[in-house]
């Protein structure tokens, strides 16, 4: 443990038992500001590969304490994988910027830090560098250094804000500019486009990643953050030929052994024109190795392809666009569609249930069209409210594919799996139950009472129809009272 560590408090909450950073203090690597990360992150170490980067940095944070916070706050963010390489560089760099304001204002202690100075911070900085610090101060807030919690706002101030989504009219042109890339240049957004990937899980898809479940194409993904997880998700069928042709490509080249769907590659520009202007589109060199620095290719890629076809917005602004924004907006076209918040953290690969949220842009006129879906269990329990867009809630695919005759069917993969209770409905643990059902059920509760009640005139109140209708009754009754309320 360093000395800016060594105050008697901060120790006493640091060394407690039960304190996850414990089992951290002690660690050397905390006594250097230069860490390998081959040796001393080893589970961040197919990112450096794939990153291109060998070592973490802490040498230009200029307070000790908070270099030293932030340390050990890496050790267990990483530990834990809660942060990946990229977003361990990315808090590295604002708390460092931070470090810097918090000098020139004179906080140069630990004591002084608190919410007031945090906020008087974030109004003169950007997006990225609040939400890096947020990051590592939640992580500090966990451990027990500091006692507040920091909140920038509220959800919808922050997206009306910065929706940090691909719009409407950039993203069709986009999608139409992409056809001028090589074939595997193509592919490789369009399938970051239709699966809201992490750029890094690009380079990691296997060259056999295709998967069938019940006539239902599937493709193998790795979480990216979780190395050693993987995930099969749905591919749409328009991708798979490209998939197939891709597979070909690189069998051809690289032959069997090379284990990457997409290998490394080097762009360059085809020459000069008679204007002096630098040609396009770009021409491609691919190598036999795993793709490093993705992110940044991608990313001038996009740059040169809205620049070179001068795709603009609405506005008449050249268009801004980045590999993540396609994640974000993969999140709110599902959210838009009706996605449940569950089926959204699993496209998107979350192990957070929480973090799907910060990725969904819901604008005032959306959230105006929205009504609150309240969904009843079998034994008349409300289990979650959803909110869906009142304009498109009957034409949904998935929402339609989901109707039952008696209500809601909540089981995953609902396209997929044959379902074993498809004549008793009312007995499954999926089935949920919305408003627009309630009539129907009501009908078919009188279907029965009536029943019941033929059954006693007749002296048949033992019968194998009176107990059937008592049991549909005894089931209804707790549902219908729950959806009346």
């Amino acid at each position: 443990m360093t000395l800016a560590l060594q105050e008697a408090q901060l120790f006493e909450i640091l060394s407690d038992p039960g304190n996850i950073a414990s089992t951290y203090i002690t660690d050397v690597k905390l006594q250097r500001d230069i860490w390998n990360i081959e040796q001393d992150l080893p589970l961040l170490r197919e990112q450096a590969h794939i990153s291109g980067r060998n070592t973490i940095n802490f040498q230009r944070i200029t307070l000790e304490w908070l270099k030293d916070l932030l340390k050990l706050a890496a050790l267990i963010a990483v530990g834990n994988r809660r942060w990946s390489l990229a977003r361990l560089g990315t808090i590295i760099s604002a708390v460092n910027k931070f470090s810097v304001w918090l000098v020139n204002h004179g906080y140069v202690t630990l004591s002084v830090l608190n919410d007031q100075v945090v906020q008087k911070w974030a109004q003169s900085v950007t997006e990225v560098n609040k939400g890096a610090v947020l990051g590592f101060l939640s992580v500090l807030n966990e451990l027990g250094c500091i006692q507040f919690k920091i909140q920038w706002g509220s959800r919808s101030d922050k997206q009306a804000k910065s929706p940090n989504i691909i719009p409407e009219e950039v993203k069709h042109k986009i999608d139409l500019a992409l056809g001028q890339l090589d074939k595997p240049m193509y592919l490789i957004f369009k399938l970051h486009e239709a699966l809201g990937t992490r750029s890094i899980e690009l380079a990691k898809i296997p060259l056999d990643c295709l998967r069938t479940r019940k006539e239902i194409h599937r493709i193998r993904l790795c979480t990216g953050k979780q190395n050693d997880i993987e995930q099969e998700q749905d591919i749409p069928e328009e991708l798979i030929p490209l998939v197939h042709q891709q597979q070909a490509f690189v069998r051809e080249h690289f032959g069997d052994t090379f284990p990457w769907l997409f290998p490394n590659w080097r762009s360059r520009r085809p020459g000069f024109n008679s204007k002096g202007c630098k040609g396009w589109p770009l021409t491609f060199k691919y190598h036999q190795e795993q793709i490093i620095k993705i992110d940044k290719k991608l990313n001038q890629l996009l740059k040169s392809l809205i620049k070179e076809n001068d795709i603009r917005t609405n506005d008449g602004k050249l268009a801004y666009v980045t590999t993540h924004m396609f994640r974000r907006t993969y999140a709110t076209v599902a959210d838009r569609m009706g996605k449940r918040p569950d089926l959204i953290q699993h496209g998107l690969r979350h192990t957070n249930p929480d973090m799907q949220d910060s990725y969904v842009h819901v604008s005032p006129q959306q959230q105006e069209k929205r009504i609150e879906r309240v969904l009843v269990n079998k034994d008349g329990e409300r289990t979650a409210i959803y909110s869906t867009d009142q304009d498109s809630e009957f034409i949904r695919e998935e929402w339609t594919a989901r109707q039952v005759e008696l209500g809601l069917c909540t089981r995953s993969e609902i396209k997929f799996k044959e379902c074993q209770y498809e004549y008793v409905c009312l007995g499954c643990e999926h089935i949920r139950f919305s408003q627009e059902h309630l009539l129907k059920l009501i009908e078919i509760k009188q279907a029965n009472q009536q029943l019941l009640d033929k059954c006693l005139e007749n002296n048949q109140s033992d019968s194998r129809r009176a107990n059937s209708a008592r049991q549909f009754i005894n089931i209804l009754n707790p549902i219908i009272v729950s959806l009346q309320q």
